[in-house]
């Protein structure tokens, strides 16, 4: 899809969008309007991110910046980024941040180094959860976000766990190594976490000016033999320098870039961003439009049915039309109940691998603690060195911890909310057929499945796995016998390890609790409005009727004809809706 078919089917569908509030709004159908108008806002503002990872020091930001034109991202000669940093488009250049404990603040972009780097942030002690930068570079525009993560393999280990935490936010991802060092074990296991979340991904290598031609040819080989190890497919790995793209991008030298391998990788990116994402986003989209077009028409061909039946007949339908309603909110609250028990069966199994942390994680810093008492001789600096020795293997097991955890309950989470979404589609297509049958006609069921990718993924998080920062033994007193003070540090250590370890898990349990309690709500609200749409258009119709009836046969011969012109419109926006993402997809086929 060219960027001018997409432009032009979006607005197309756009428009479609607005004709389907306008409609809504006319047959009363004031939820089928906000929606239709929430479609539209999710159509101009459609987020796709696009997440740059790698180790540290492989030219991330200075790669960022190269795309975009301009030195936008703040880049040094030591690890420098420590919070997850995006770009996107804006008419002109701001930036925001955003905190751990919820505040959104304005911040001046010349500023934005005292929040997101290491020199101006160390360790994030400011609880920055991220930061936007909004700047007008074209490849931005249509909701894309680039993101610039900090760099695995860092010193500081709460950059690596930044970066792996916004691992499964990755619509596509660019995945960058350098000849200097070459790729790595570490890169490679890092690899295998992308690849997992990411459904499209990109290779470049970088530094590729620091090598002459037969090393340059030697790195590429041994790279790209690496990923396709790991990968088990072939891939293309674009050989580049991201320093000199910017250099000569800055200078206005585009024709230094003629026939390098960014300008063709800029070239395969924007054709993808246009081709994949635009046409998920216009699927999705129409998709969504089908639905509330099949609400409304249901509604009217309810309507129309109504005012033919005698009164009491009427009467009778309604009655039992109401009954199948009921049954339908019973399965909501089924449904609700059912979603809180799988809820607390993740709470229970979450904190059953908490236990074996908590228990494998006392063992272990027992064992170091007595292994470092057992051969220091100075017993008055034991706690500052046993500390230096405790964090880095406390937050190494963590955030191996933490990950594995991530995935599985990730996974337990999409197994059962599958069954819910699909049983709520049931509920939804059952109460369409049997008030038709009640009615003696046929009503139609969206074909479109609700799209509960983004509600159905367990919530990511920023939180920063918590260390052993405070001091995990007291000083001891400078003149105690070395006896005495033994005893008092083994005391202190047997006391303070099981309190830090609980203090530590407890942390850890607040935040997937907290991030599982937010997806089974956003959960429970779609699968909410997706059954109480279907309920209240039906209704509706049924209402519409009884009103003009009340009014006299002048009234109904006239919503008669509405109703027809309403019908011969929906209709025809139906086949609009259908027939966008189809002509959009001919057209570059036969590009």
């Amino acid at each position: 899809m060219t960027g001018r078919t997409y432009a032009r089917e979006r607005d197309r569908l756009s428009s479609h969008l607005v004709r389907l509030g306008d409609l809504a709004e006319q047959q009363g159908e004031g939820g089928v309007a906000r929606a239709a108008r929430a479609l539209d806002e999710k159509l101009a503002e459609e987020r796709f991110n696009v997440v740059v990872v790698g180790e540290v020091k492989r030219g991330k930001t200075t790669f960022v910046d190269a795309l975009l034109g301009a030195e936008v991202l703040p880049a040094a000669v030591v690890p420098l980024t420590s919070v997850v940093t995006a770009v996107t488009w804006g008419d002109e250049v701001r930036a925001e941040v955003a905190f751990l404990d919820g505040r959104v603040g304005q911040v001046a972009p010349e500023d934005l180094p005292a929040y997101i780097t290491e020199p101006g942030n160390p360790e994030n002690r400011l609880g920055v959860e991220r930061a936007v930068l909004f700047y007008p570079a074209e490849e931005l525009r249509d909701g894309v976000f680039l993101v610039d993560t900090p760099g695995v393999g860092s010193v500081y280990a709460h950059n690596t766990e930044a970066a792996r935490a916004y691992v499964p936010e990755a619509d596509a991802a660019i995945f960058l190594t350098s000849a200097d060092p070459p790729i790595g074990e570490s890169e490679r296991t890092f690899l295998e976490e992308v690849r997992s979340e990411a459904s499209h991904m990109f290779f470049i290598l970088n530094k590729i000016d620091y090598l002459s031609e037969p090393d340059r040819s030697e790195a590429l080989a041994f790279t790209r033999g690496v990923l396709e190890e790991s990968l088990g497919r072939s891939v293309r790995l674009y050989a580049v320098s991201a320093r000199g793209a910017l250099e000569a991008k800055l200078a206005g030298d585009t024709r230094a870039l003629l026939g390098t391998d960014f300008a063709a990788f800029e070239r395969d990116f924007r054709t993808f961003l246009l081709r994949d994402k635009g046409r998920t986003i216009l699927d999705s989209v129409a998709g969504h439009a089908r639905r509330l077009v099949t609400d409304l028409r249901n509604s009217i061909d309810v309507e129309e049915r109504a005012a033919r039946l005698p009164q009491e007949e009427l009467a009778g339908k309604i009655e039992e039309m109401e009954a199948v309603f009921s049954r339908a909110s019973e399965w909501r609250d089924d449904m609700h109940a059912l979603l809180r028990k799988e809820r607390d069966r993740l709470v229970e199994m979450l904190e059953g691998d908490l236990a074996e942390l908590r228990a494998h994680e006392e063992e272990t810093l027992f064992a170091t603690a007595g292994d470092f008492l057992a051969g220091t001789g100075d017993l008055r600096g034991a706690a500052s060195e046993l500390n230096e020795v405790v964090r880095p293997a406390l937050r190494s097991d963590v955030d191996r911890w933490r990950r594995a955890e991530d995935s599985r309950i990730g996974d337990a989470f999409r197994s059962a909310t599958a069954r819910l979404v699909e049983e709520t589609g049931h509920r939804v297509e059952e109460t369409i057929r049997l008030c038709g049958d009640i009615l003696g006609i046929r009503l139609s069921s969206s074909t479109a499945p609700v799209d509960l990718s983004r509600e159905t993924r367990f919530t990511y998080s920023f939180f920063e796995v918590p260390t052993i920062l405070e001091s995990l033994l007291p000083d001891v007193r400078r003149y105690l016998p070395k006896q005495m003070a033994r005893k008092l540090l083994e005391r202190d250590i047997s006391e303070q390890i099981p309190r830090l370890v609980d203090k530590h898990s407890g942390r850890l349990r607040y935040d997937f609790v907290q991030r599982l309690d937010q997806s089974c709500r956003t959960l429970e609200r779609t699968l909410d409005e997706r059954l109480a749409s279907t309920i209240e258009s039906l209704r509706r119709g049924v209402g519409r009727s009884r009103q003009e009836r009340a009014r006299g046969a002048d009234e109904v011969r006239l919503a008669t004809e509405r109703v027809r012109g309403w019908r011969r419109e929906l209709d025809e926006l139906e086949r609009s809706l259908g027939t966008a993402a189809g002509e959009a997809a001919h057209e570059e086929m036969s590009a």
